[in-house]
């Protein structure tokens, strides 16, 4: 039995933002508009206002800007609820912008999205595994021990030179302890790449300590996503 194509009818693009999603629907020839909270409560009230505008979220194609700040949530959060998000951004994109005789920033508005989706229907993004989402967890709570770290040694050294003997030893406690945080940490870490060696490299691995990134390049991590 032939399989009929999903005919198309509604097209969303999504501007996001630290706080808020600036949506534009457009859909049986009008152009909707939305702003939602950036937070979970804000992709459910989102979802219940397309279904309210007879779109059905299931298979809906959603165009953001996956390399813009504050988008990494709202895609992970509308793509459980069945919605097929795209990653608008590079030459498609761009060259869509020029032909409709917008400058380049404009690219990153909502109802050009929109239009955009509606245009080039491109490809559905495809969410990274959970064991890749924990990684990148990992490794930003390493960055942010090592930053506390260098902090403290600023501190130690200011101490140190102003003769404050007790502050000078009472930061050189807490920078082994930090020390021994980053060890147990790099080994977790090292442990979750052992487990699962196809998984993509994140970017934060590239700032991790040498040894991290030595073994986690050097065991075939791919690159893709």
């Amino acid at each position: 039995m032939e399989h009929i194509a999903k005919q198309e009818t509604a097209f969303v693009g999504i501007e996001t933002g630290k706080l808020l999603l600036k949506t534009v629907l457009l859909s049986g020839g009008q152009v909707l508009c939305k702003v939602v909270e950036n937070d979970q409560a804000g992709y459910r009230w989102l979802r219940s206002w397309l279904q309210r505008n007879d779109v059905p979220v299931m298979g809906l194609r959603v165009c953001m800007r996956l390399d813009a700040p504050f988008s990494e949530a709202p895609a992970l959060g509308l793509a459980a609820m069945g919605i097929l998000v795209c990653d608008a951004q590079g030459a498609p994109l761009l060259q869509f912008v020029h032909k409709c005789g917008l400058d380049e920033e404009a690219g990153h508005r909502a109802v050009v999205l929109a239009h955009y989706c509606a245009a080039a229907r491109p490809d559905p993004w495809t969410p990274p595994s959970p064991a890749y989402l924990e990684l990148r967890l990992w490794l930003r709570r390493l960055q942010a021990i090592q930053q506390v770290r260098k902090q403290e040694v600023t501190l130690l050294d200011e101490h140190l030179r102003n003769g404050q003997q007790a502050l000078h030893q009472l930061l050189r406690q807490q920078i082994r302890c930090l020390d021994a945080q980053i060890v147990a940490h790099e080994a977790l870490i090292m442990e979750h790449v052992r487990r699962h060696p196809g998984m993509p490299k994140p970017p934060e691995l590239a700032g991790s300590r040498r040894n991290i990134a030595r073994y986690a390049f050097g065991h075939g991590v791919s690159s893709g996503r």
